[in-house]
């Protein structure tokens, strides 16, 4: 099943992969959305107390990093737990650099990985994969608290008119995997206008 964000420029997006975050500042809706979250994954505080806090405190840090302007989608394939988010946004290419120059300075970074990426709909760029190891704030209080290791992916595609920008970001690094074979269709699945808004 298909489904769509509505923004200036249009997303389709596969519903069994992805669960789109809502924009809101009414406690009892984003509760609601909360609980859908955890019907998705087939959880209730009753039966399974640990997974469904689990599920509902990734839910509502997916809630937090809802911002307006682009689209927020949590990657939650069916059966696996996963706190990856995916963002996407969509600008003219006025002003910008091209996408050549920017990969040329991604290519000299410390990058784990630079794919370059080539698409019919939405001209050329690249794919970057790196991490980065953060301390887990829900470690212990001690010198020896845990660390995690963040996955960071970065889409960029300019085709001239439009630069389109995928930020990708989660610990539970199985999930990449799966993330891999579901994005290119949602490049596909971004629609652009014509023209960029004067």
């Amino acid at each position: 099943m298909t489904e769509s964000v509505a923004l200036p420029w249009e997303l389709q997006y596969d519903a069994a992969g992805f669960v789109a975050i809502p924009e809101t500042d009414d406690p009892a809706a984003a509760e609601a959305w909360v609980q859908e979250c955890l019907e998705r994954y087939g959880l209730w505080h009753e039966s399974a107390p640990e997974a469904a806090d689990q599920v509902a405190a990734t839910a509502r840090m997916m809630l937090d990093a809802a911002r307006t302007g682009g689209a927020r989608l949590w990657f939650a394939p069916p059966g696996i737990y996963s706190d990856v988010l995916v963002s996407i946004a969509v600008e003219s290419s006025a002003g910008r650099p091209s996408t050549e120059e920017l990969f040329d300075g991604v290519a000299s970074s410390t990058a784990v990985d630079v794919t370059p990426l080539r698409t019919e709909t939405h001209g050329a760029g690249y794919l970057v994969r790196w991490g980065v190891t953060i301390e887990d704030p829900e470690g212990p209080e001690s010198e020896a608290r845990g660390s995690l290791f963040v996955e960071h992916w970065t889409v960029l595609l300019n085709d001239g008119t439009w630069t389109i920008l995928i930020d990708v970001l989660g610990t539970t690094l199985p999930v990449f995997a799966q993330l891999e074979e579901y994005l290119p269709q949602l490049i596909v699945g971004i629609t652009v206008p014509r023209v960029p808004a004067a």
